[in-house]
């Protein structure tokens, strides 16, 4: 287990379940240890590391390891500056020896030293018994460094230690394959314009299909040697970049998981629209260009999309609505899949949107966009617009999430033939039983209208609803 890469056995850690593994922390190297709190104890690389956390991973230690000389090995290789950025967090130091006696505010919570020089009052948000046998483990350890650790946080100002931890903790994982934040919000950054090239043209159409598995797979299989070597590398740089830009908890085992397909997805759709979908020279790819660029290809076509969703969800917002547009499904859940700060794909049937993965699924996106143009459209042409059914909807008492334009359309239709001034009243009735000549009328209203391909769809969508 010790000869594991510290990363892999961190993650293998998250599927059993930390609390359920204490034994193998403490098998663990203080190297090894060490990382696992790199890890969980950041919840991101811009805000200060959680005290419980290293509380947590600190007593998983001493109760797996069961050798008090190998739990002090352990806490040794932790970096002073997150010690001492713990204990000035958590703790308030009173010096025995200074001429003014200590007077804690809440004598139940603070204690002396071991060497009793200190009285320490807890007052943070970690757990008082674990701080305190951390303490004790200090002074087991060594009495006068535990000593000096103690005297610092009197006068340490906590953003200089969280700092220098931070510093500490990025150099590791930088050597470990990890980007600072900075270079992985970098890679979810607009690619620079340049001019089209034959393989940057394909997802422009519908036709295409699908690869039968991911493009970055097939083109690593083609590599060999130094050059696998280095394409997987950079295939993980790209991962952990995603893990770090979007703010993952790594201490949150299924969230890594997904985040990791998102990127891998990613890839793949950067190397096939530069690629044009060959495997060789996807590979080629991998090799020679800058991992990031091949990631920004991909969100730049996702980008593109996302353009085009937010001018069609602003066009379909009722006056009064906040986010929800009149669509109907599975338009709006594309729509607003796209309007993510990462714009995404929400593929018609699953519950979770994901990250675009092939250039056949930016032909189906652009598709949904051009029937929920074509929609917008038609509502129009009916009399049906946002503006107009915004009041009709506050006046039947319907919620502006609650409208759709299918809801809208047949009460148009119904109000027809009916010979009855058109009113939403009646949208909210659970049957809503159409009328003998419903689907002639509808499409005698748009004969003139339905003319392209996604106004037919937007019609037989209308006509099934």
């Amino acid at each position: 287990m010790r000869s594991l890469p510290a990363e892999e056995l961190y993650f293998a850690l998250l599927d059993i379940g930390p609390d359920d593994a204490a034994a193998l922390v403490g098998m663990a190297t203080p190297e090894q240890f060490r990382h696992f709190i790199d890890m969980a104890a950041w919840s991101a690389s811009d805000e200060p590391p959680r005290p419980a956390e290293i509380l947590r991973w600190v007593r998983l230690a001493r109760e797996g390891t069961g050798d008090s000389a190998r739990f002090r090995r352990k806490l040794a290789g932790l970096d002073k500056e997150l010690l001492s950025l713990l204990l000035r967090r958590e703790l308030r130091v009173h010096d025995l020896t200074d001429d003014d006696q200590p007077s804690p505010e809440n004598p139940g919570m603070a204690y002396y030293t071991p060497d009793r020089r200190f009285l320490l009052e807890f007052s943070g948000d970690g757990e008082f018994a674990a701080l305190r046998q951390l303490i004790d483990d200090l002074y087991a350890q060594d009495a006068l460094l535990a000593g000096q650790l103690i005297e610092a946080t009197r006068w340490e100002m906590p953003t200089e230690l969280e700092e220098l931890a931070r510093r500490w903790r990025e150099g590791r994982l930088r050597d470990l394959g990890v980007p600072a934040l900075e270079e992985a919000v970098a890679f979810y950054a607009r690619p620079a314009q340049q001019a089209a090239t034959p393989a940057a043209e394909g997802p422009q159409t519908q036709a295409l299909a699908a690869p039968q598995r991911p493009l970055l797979e097939a083109a690593l299989e083609l590599l060999e040697g130094e050059e696998q070597e280095r394409a997987e590398e950079a295939a993980v740089y790209a991962a952990n970049a995603a893990l770090i830009a979007n703010r993952v908890s790594l201490a949150d085992p299924d969230e890594v998981r997904t985040q990791l397909a998102d990127a891998r997805a990613t890839l793949s759709l950067g190397l096939e629209l530069l690629s044009a979908g060959d495997a060789e020279r996807a590979a080629r790819l991998m090799v020679d260009k800058p991992v990031r660029e091949i990631f920004q290809a991909a969100m730049g076509e996702a980008y593109r999309l996302q353009t085009r969703a937010r001018k069609i969800a602003a066009a379909a917002r009722l006056p009064q609505a906040q986010s929800a547009t009149v669509l109907d499904e599975p338009l709006e859940s594309t729509l607003q899949a796209l309007l993510a700060e990462r714009p995404m794909w929400r593929e018609p049937g699953q519950r979770r949107p994901r990250a675009f993965a092939s250039r056949a699924e930016l032909a189906h996106a652009s598709a949904l966009l051009d029937e929920a143009e074509a929609t917008l459209s038609l509502l129009s042409l009916l009399g049906l617009s946002p503006a107009v059914l915004g009041p009709k909807a506050e006046e039947a008492g319907i919620g502006p999430a609650a409208l759709k334009a299918s809801d809208a359309v047949w009460a148009l239709v119904e109000s027809g033939l009916r010979s009855e001034a058109f009113s939403l009243a009646r949208v909210a009735d659970d049957a809503r039983p159409r009328s003998s000549g419903y689907d002639q009328q509808l499409n005698d209203m748009l004969r003139d209208a339905v003319q392209s391909e996604s106004t037919r769809r937007v019609l037989e969508r209308w006509l099934k609803h």
